[in-house]
C-alpha cells in the first residue's frame, strides 16, 4: 500500500517537473518566433534607414542592403 502511494506521488512529481522544464525551454522561443533570428537585425535596419533620412523610394533597397550586412552598414 505504501509503495503505491510512493509510486503514484513520485509519477506526478515527475510529470509536473517534466511540465515545469518544458516551459522552461520553450520561453526563449516563443520571442523569437518566425523571425530566423533576423528580428533584431531588421529593427536595427529599420532605425539605421530611418536616420540616414533615406526617401521613400529608396527606402527598401537600403533596408535590404542594411540587412545584407548590419554590423558594417554606414
Amino acid at each position: 500500500m505504501f509503495q503505491q502511494h510512493f509510486v503514484r506521488a513520485a509519477v506526478r512529481v515527475a510529470i509536473a517537473g517534466v511540465m515545469g522544464m518544458s516551459l522552461t525551454l520553450i520561453e526563449p522561443q516563443t520571442s523569437f518566433a518566425f523571425c530566423g533570428g533576423k528580428c533584431q537585425n531588421g529593427k536595427r535596419c529599420a532605425e539605421l534607414v530611418k536616420e540616414k533620412g533615406t526617401k521613400s523610394s529608396e527606402w527598401h533597397a537600403e533596408y535590404n542592403k542594411c540587412m545584407s550586412d548590419t554590423a558594417n552598414y554606414k
